[in-house]
Protein backbone atom coordinates (compact mmCIF):
# COMPACT_ATOMS: atom_id res chain seq x y z
CA UNK A 1 0.00 0.00 0.00
CA UNK A 2 1.53 3.31 -1.54
CA UNK A 3 -0.30 6.56 0.10
CA UNK A 4 0.76 10.41 -0.01
CA UNK A 5 0.32 12.55 2.55
CA UNK A 6 0.67 16.05 3.77
CA UNK A 7 2.85 17.22 6.67
CA UNK A 8 0.87 20.27 8.31
CA UNK A 9 2.80 23.42 9.52
CA UNK A 10 2.13 21.68 13.19
CA UNK A 11 4.48 18.59 11.78
CA UNK A 12 1.14 16.36 11.85
CA UNK A 13 0.29 13.95 9.39
CA UNK A 14 -2.75 12.22 8.57
CA UNK A 15 -2.53 8.22 7.78
CA UNK A 16 -4.73 7.33 4.78
CA UNK A 17 -8.05 5.34 6.06
CA UNK A 18 -7.15 1.87 4.19
CA UNK A 19 -3.71 1.95 6.12
CA UNK A 20 -5.42 2.81 9.55
CA UNK A 21 -7.78 0.21 8.68
CA UNK A 22 -4.81 -2.67 8.39
CA UNK A 23 -3.08 -2.12 11.65
CA UNK A 24 -6.00 -1.49 13.63
CA UNK A 25 -5.25 2.33 14.81
CA UNK A 26 -8.23 4.32 16.44
CA UNK A 27 -8.31 8.02 17.34
CA UNK A 28 -6.16 8.48 20.40
CA UNK A 29 -3.86 5.23 19.93
CA UNK A 30 -0.50 5.76 20.50
CA UNK A 31 2.00 4.81 17.77
CA UNK A 32 6.29 4.12 17.76
CA UNK A 33 7.55 5.80 14.97
CA UNK A 34 11.17 4.93 13.89
CA UNK A 35 13.22 6.74 11.49
CA UNK A 36 14.96 3.16 9.71
CA UNK A 37 17.83 2.83 6.76
CA UNK A 38 17.22 4.76 4.04
CA UNK A 39 15.65 7.49 5.98
CA UNK A 40 12.55 5.14 5.35
CA UNK A 41 9.81 5.95 8.43
CA UNK A 42 8.22 2.99 10.68
CA UNK A 43 4.93 3.35 12.49
CA UNK A 44 4.36 0.37 14.63
CA UNK A 45 0.70 0.46 16.34
CA UNK A 46 2.32 -1.80 19.12
CA UNK A 47 -0.15 -3.75 20.80
CA UNK A 48 -3.53 -2.18 22.16
CA UNK A 49 -4.16 -2.51 25.95
CA UNK A 50 -7.39 -4.44 24.62
CA UNK A 51 -5.02 -6.75 22.74
CA UNK A 52 -2.39 -7.08 25.51
CA UNK A 53 -5.34 -8.07 27.75
CA UNK A 54 -6.58 -10.92 25.61
CA UNK A 55 -2.87 -11.64 25.30
CA UNK A 56 -2.41 -11.79 29.16
CA UNK A 57 -5.57 -13.78 29.51
CA UNK A 58 -4.65 -16.60 26.71
CA UNK A 59 -1.27 -16.73 28.31
CA UNK A 60 -2.38 -17.10 32.25
CA UNK A 61 -5.12 -19.83 30.72
CA UNK A 62 -1.84 -22.24 30.15
CA UNK A 63 -0.54 -21.63 33.99
CA UNK A 64 -2.04 -24.67 36.14
CA UNK A 65 -4.51 -23.20 38.79
CA UNK A 66 -2.11 -24.35 41.41
CA UNK A 67 0.96 -22.10 40.11
CA UNK A 68 -1.44 -18.92 40.03
CA UNK A 69 -0.79 -17.31 42.85
CA UNK A 70 2.86 -17.12 42.30
CA UNK A 71 5.02 -14.33 42.20
CA UNK A 72 8.43 -13.51 41.29
CA UNK A 73 11.14 -16.32 40.28
CA UNK A 74 8.64 -18.86 40.60
CA UNK A 75 5.91 -16.80 38.25
CA UNK A 76 8.39 -16.77 35.57
CA UNK A 77 9.74 -20.56 35.79
CA UNK A 78 5.85 -21.08 35.54
CA UNK A 79 4.84 -19.11 32.56
CA UNK A 80 8.46 -20.43 30.86
CA UNK A 81 7.47 -24.03 31.56
CA UNK A 82 3.84 -22.96 29.82
CA UNK A 83 5.45 -22.09 26.75
CA UNK A 84 7.84 -25.07 26.54
CA UNK A 85 4.87 -27.13 27.22
CA UNK A 86 2.55 -25.46 24.75
CA UNK A 87 5.43 -25.06 21.85
CA UNK A 88 5.72 -29.29 22.15
CA UNK A 89 1.85 -30.13 21.85
CA UNK A 90 2.11 -27.59 18.68
CA UNK A 91 5.41 -28.61 17.38
CA UNK A 92 6.32 -31.88 18.70
CA UNK A 93 2.86 -34.05 18.25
Amino acid sequence: MRYETIITSKGTITIAAPIRKALGLKPGRKVRLSLEKNNKLLVDPGMSVEEFEAAREQLVSKIPKHKLGLTGKALKDAIEKAKINEYKKKYLK
